[in-house]
């Protein structure tokens, strides 16, 4: 598990439709990380946090499409 790994699952949401499709299905934090290491990832809950706030900083959301609502609906604590 890595942070590097988490950081280019977000590259890769961002820019693959089908992977964001899988991930509309995960209903759960749990469901989110099972469906990014069947697509060949592998980080905790806690790298994809540090990594998403490392990237989000000073950022205003401004539209809600592409992989942030999904990522919103769960706590990565």
């Amino acid at each position: 598990m890595s942070r590097d790994s988490a950081e280019k699952f977000l590259e890769a949401a961002t820019e693959d439709s089908t992977l964001r499709e899988k991930l509309k299905s995960a209903n759960s934090l749990q469901d989110f990380i099972d469906v990014a290491e069947t697509m060949g990832y592998s980080f905790t809950n806690h790298e994809l946090k540090a990594v998403i706030k490392e990237n989000s900083e000073g950022v205003t959301m401004r539209r809600k499409t592409g992989i942030w609502p999904w990522l919103r609906q769960f706590s990565w604590g």
